[in-house]
């Protein structure tokens, strides 16, 4: 590396020193776009959201079917003890 190709930091002396302005980087190639990264942003949003809602619903449904089959298990259970004497 020779000393002309060698990049040389210098603190600024005063705060008045400082750009007070965005001064864009030369030379650089941006990666990603704005507009890739906020779109992106959103379809992750949605769908954790929708993978929220699917697996409620998934759980709701299992709930039904285990309360559907106590209040099957109950009445039948009602249906013994009316047909058999009570001592």
């Amino acid at each position: 590396m020779t000393p002309s190709s060698a990049l040389t930091l210098v603190a600024p002396s005063s705060p008045s020193d400082r750009s007070s302005e965005f001064v864009p980087v030369s030379g650089g190639q941006e990666t990603t776009s704005a507009a890739g990264l906020l779109i992106t942003a959103y379809v992750l949003m949605w769908a954790c959201v929708f993978a929220l809602i699917w697996l409620s619903l998934k759980r709701l449904s299992s709930v039904d079917r285990r309360l559907a089959d106590l209040e099957r298990q109950l009445t039948d259970k009602e249906r013994s003890s009316q047909g058999s004497p009570t001592p």
